[in-house]
This record gives structure tokens, sequence and C-alpha cells, in this order.
């Protein structure tokens, strides 16, 4: 089924039950295929840019739409799968988001497990995650991550020369100019991570912000690592291993004064703890929070 091509079927005719889509290794393109694409990242589950190219990446997304909402699991995109996808896309009509609909339906119960466990609310927790990453841990299959400028140069005494921060933009030297780090493009992170790793591979993985919750690599001893690497091999495993993480962090993370913020709903408290600053950060927890409580 290598060959299958996925051109030979617009996406009216996959949705209504001619045909599907599925992984092509000749990588054909086909419009049905990208507006699948589309459709996929709006409900979370992030395929990289939209291409009309049925490879990897969108393999893994539709397999992980699949699973997510009890298809299933066989990558190949046919009429049920469309369905779906069409309504989470859409947000189900439930005045939820598509991605909180999509959180829910993955780690609900991983969050339910914990919330009960330690007296918090779900809605607490699906808003953190939210906030975070938009309900995906990966992109492009790979990790999720932030390279945070400023940390590593905190850190490494020799990285002025290929790191900078002028008025809060950051920055990364290569090919002979400066790139900023922060472009909203996983491509532009990884280049400065794998720089900083260059120059010092500890303090890289040490500077990234990693997964669905983007835990700072320097808080690796509370998330449960013996170094920020392992955290980032563990974290690259799968969402699940993030999720896990997370859950840790919470409730050990500054003696338990991040945990008793979120028993309390205290969400500016919860920004300034977790991101530094809550009169920023406090109002997307609760906006999220309120978004996941509707999914």
């Amino acid at each position: 089924m290598a060959d299958y091509d996925n051109s030979r079927y617009t996406y009216a005719q996959v949705l209504a039950g001619t045909g599907y889509y599925m992984k092509d290794d000749k990588l054909r393109y086909s419009a049905g295929v990208e507006t699948m694409q589309v459709k996929l990242n709006t409900a979370g589950h992030k395929c990289g840019t939209p291409d009309g190219k049925f490879g990897n990446n969108s393999d893994t997304a539709v397999r992980s739409f699949q699973r997510a909402n009890g298809l299933t699991e066989d990558g190949k995109a046919g009429k049920n799968t469309l369905i779906a996808l069409d309504k989470a896309a859409t947000g189900g009509g439930s005045g939820a988001s598509a991605a909180a609909k999509s959180l829910k339906k993955k780690f609900g119960s991983i969050i339910s497990s914990f919330a009960s466990k330690y007296s918090i609310d779900e809605d607490v927790l699906g808003g953190f995650i939210l906030t975070e990453s938009s309900g995906s841990g990966f992109t492009d299959g790979k990790l999720l991550i932030r390279f945070e400028n400023h940390i590593f140069l905190k850190n490494v005494s020799n990285a002025s020369s290929t790191f900078k921060v002028e008025n809060k933009v950051h920055y990364y030297y290569k090919n002979g100019k400066w790139n900023q780090t922060h472009t909203g493009k996983q491509a532009s992170e990884y280049e400065a991570f794998n720089l900083g790793k260059g120059i010092n591979e500890y303090y890289a993985y040490y500077s990234i912000s990693m997964g669905l919750p983007q835990i700072m690599g320097f808080n690796f001893k509370v998330t449960g690592y013996d170094s920020p690497a392992d955290m980032f091999k563990d974290f690259s495993i799968s969402e699940d291993k993030q999720m896990a993480g997370f859950c840790t962090f919470v409730a050990k993370y500054d003696n338990g004064s991040l945990l008793k913020a979120c028993q309390s709903r205290n969400f500016t408290s919860m920004g300034k703890i977790y991101n530094g600053d809550g009169d920023t950060y406090g109002p997307k927890l609760k906006k999220n929070a309120a978004d996941y409580a509707k999914a």
C-alpha cells in the first residue's frame, strides 16, 4: 500500500464514504490531504505545515487523533475519522475550543486522577496545559521546546558571541547574521538549542522549556529526573511522560506553593509562581481553565 495515491479522492468524497487517505511514501500532493492537515492542526494533533503530502508527521497525527477519539488506530483517514475531525476542528458545538476537547479526550483521566488526589479542580490543571502548549507536546515529530537565551547566557560565560537579548527580543547568530529565536516556529528554537549544545550541552538542555507543560530544564530535579537531558529524553517518548512529569512538578514545586495556589484557584499566584508574571499570565490561566471546563 506504499503506492496509495491520495489525490484520487477529494475531501468531500472521503467525508461521504468514498476512499480514504493514508501514508504515501512517494509524497504525492493531494488537496484533500492538505485540508485534513489544516483540521488536524486546529484540533491539536500537530502534523506540521499543511502541504498536501501524507508523510510520517501526518501519519503520526492521524493515529494520535484516532486514538484520542476512540477510533480504529490504523492511520487510514476514512469517513469516520474525517467526520470526527470536522467536529473536533470546529469545537464540537459545545463552546469549548478544539484544543480543550482534544486535551480532555487524551488526558482527561490522568488530569482527573491527579486532581482528585491533590484536591485540585480539573479545569485548573487543564487550563495550565492549554496556556503552555494548546494541548500538544510535539510539533513535526519533535518535542515542543522553547530555548531561553537569557537562561543560557546567565550560566555560560562564553556564549555572548552566539546569543543575545535586546529589548526582550532573543537572537542567535548563524550564517553571518543575527536571527530571532522566538518566531513561533520550532525550527528557530531548535537552531538556537543546537547551537547552545555545541557550546555547553548541559546548559543547553537546562535552558529550554519542554513538552505539553513547558517545564524548564532547570526544574529537572523537582520533575523527577537526574539531569535536564534525561528529562528531555523521557519527554520525547510520549505526551503521557510529559503529563506525569507535570503532575510531579505541580505537587512538589517550591515546597508546595504552586499546589496550594492551584487548590485555592488563585490564578494570579499560579501565574507568578509558574511563569514569573501573575498579572499577565493569571488571566490567561483563568480563561483557559474555563475553556477546559466546557470541553
